[in-house]
């Protein structure tokens, strides 16, 4: 299970959320269509991998969600890190 905190909320909401008064622009973006929940529920079914202290999750949506910041480009993949308590501590476009 994750565990949504209002910290981690806020991070993602500020920093990974595409719109007009984008800030933080040098960060992989969600469409604002994107069902943040229901990326967060299909992630807590996978396995986690350790990842430098806190747990790693990656998932193909199999449909753009956002713009990956590596490459510009639209893409399906969400990764999702939490710390081993299940506390979510991030998500965003693309890969790690």
């Amino acid at each position: 299970m994750i565990h949504i905190t209002k910290r981690a909320w806020r991070h993602i909401m500020r920093h990974h959320i595409a719109s007009q008064f984008t800030r933080h622009k040098s960060k992989s973006k969600f469409y604002l269509s994107v069902d943040l929940m229901d990326l967060l529920n299909k992630a807590a079914a996978l396995p986690a991998y350790p990842y430098k202290g806190n747990l790693q999750r990656v998932l193909d949506v199999g449909m753009p969600i956002g713009i990956d910041r590596d490459t510009g480009m639209p893409t399906a993949i969400v990764t999702i890190f939490t710390r081993p308590n299940g506390d979510l501590v991030t998500m965003f476009p693309g890969r790690r």
